[in-house]
């Protein structure tokens, strides 16, 4: 684990704080690209907070289970007979071959395919290939677990056995929750790709409607993000956002499966689009009928794999023209990740120029602030634990 905390002087530290001259100031662009930078939120912010790999459905049934990839490390996701969900480290204790391949599938155990060393569905040691090891205490020997926690139907895992729980931290934003049902939705799509960039730009680029005005500004017409992009609800560790429908939006383009069955009327108590986001890597975007979101992998400083899942409401999926209106979201989703793909890479390139040194903060962007402050507020924390640690040696 590395010690090295980073440094940010007072100026930089006072524009995201409370801002120079009236103005807030983003996170310096060493965040993005410097490599010791990077190993320090691997251990003291990403492994120590929640970070999204799938939706319940991707492991419904006893025996389903999909494989992630994070920081080196192969994770298996799968659900026992019992139904409960487990994340295990997918390495044989044996000798350390990876148990299952990367992907998904159905399986009753989990069998290594070296020496047969087989594992039950909770991670517990079930049989030794071949014959047993004398003195061996099997019950002590199992796949090595992570926390998971199920939150409106998305699944956390956490490298960290003494993080808070995730969801008392929600509690800003279950309300939008809970009045559409996500915590039901089903999976139909997903868009995956290569992400040479920092996995902060992931999430910012979703943290913020600023961006549809120009990367996005022909292809989603139905927003006015000039008109007032504004912070709704914050949290612990989340906030949210909401873009209004443009004035002359027409009702069939916000609602493309009708009414739906729990809105009495054609008033929709939320008329504009709601982006949410929990700290520190997961964005989605949400309304009555499905949810967007991004997944990552993360694999390094400035590589990861992403992806770009939906989730429908079971009401939409029963429409007549659902399958249609599904296949027209696919093809939607794909083109715009390609023009994020594009300003994500060109970020990136930006970030590493000699002249980027002092950004800002734009007033329709301002949801951002609220997440430096977090990610500030990681550091110093990490930074307090280290002392106290030096203190103790």
């Amino acid at each position: 684990m590395t010690n090295s905390i980073p440094t940010f002087t007072d100026e930089e530290i006072l524009g995201i704080r409370e801002g120079i001259d009236g103005i807030k100031r983003p996170l310096p662009a060493r965040c993005y690209y410097d490599e010791e930078i990077y190993q320090f939120e691997v251990e003291h912010i990403l492994k120590k907070n929640w970070l999204c790999v799938g939706r319940w459905d991707y492991a419904e049934n006893p025996g389903d289970y999909f494989t992630r990839t994070m920081f080196g490390e192969s994770i298996v996701i799968v659900r026992d007979k019992d139904h409960k969900l487990h994340a295990l480290i997918n390495v044989c204790r044996h000798r350390f071959c990876q148990v299952v391949e990367d992907g998904c599938g159905n399986v009753n155990t989990l069998v290594c395919p070296f020496h047969s060393w087989t594992y039950n569905l909770d991670g517990s040691l079930r049989a030794v290939g071949v014959r047993k090891i004398e003195g061996m205490d099997k019950d002590k020997c199992r796949l090595p677990s992570l926390r998971l926690e199920e939150w409106q139907g998305f699944i956390f895992i956490n490298f960290d056995p003494h993080a808070k729980p995730l969801a008392p931290q929600l509690g800003a934003v279950n309300h939008i929750m809970d009045l559409y049902g996500v915590s039901k939705y089903r999976h139909q799509l997903t868009q995956d790709f290569e992400s040479p960039w920092n996995w902060k730009l992931n999430f910012e680029a979703g943290y913020e409607g600023y961006h549809h005005a120009g990367l996005h500004n022909e292809r989603i017409n139905h927003i006015e993000p000039a008109s007032g992009s504004r912070p709704l609800w914050f949290g612990e560790i989340c906030g949210s956002y909401g873009v209004p429908f443009a004035d002359d939006i027409a009702r069939e383009e916000t609602r493309p499966f009708g009414l739906p069955p729990h809105m009495k009327s054609e008033d929709d108590p939320i008329e504009m689009d709601v982006f949410i986001a929990v700290y520190p890597a997961f964005m989605m975007y949400v309304n009555s009928y499905q949810v967007s979101y991004t997944l990552v992998q993360h694999q390094g400083v400035g590589i990861n794999i992403g992806s770009t899942p939906q989730s429908f409401a079971p009401w939409a999926l029963e429409a007549p023209n659902a399958w249609e209106i599904v296949a027209e979201f696919k093809g939607f989703t794909v083109e715009v990740q390609k023009e994020d793909t594009l300003g994500c890479m060109m970020m990136q390139k930006g970030l590493k120029s000699q002249s980027a040194r002092e950004g800002f903060i734009h007033p329709l962007e301002v949801q951002m602030n609220h997440y430096h402050n977090w990610y500030l507020d990681q550091v110093e924390k990490a930074n307090r634990l280290l002392q106290t640690d030096l203190k103790k040696d």
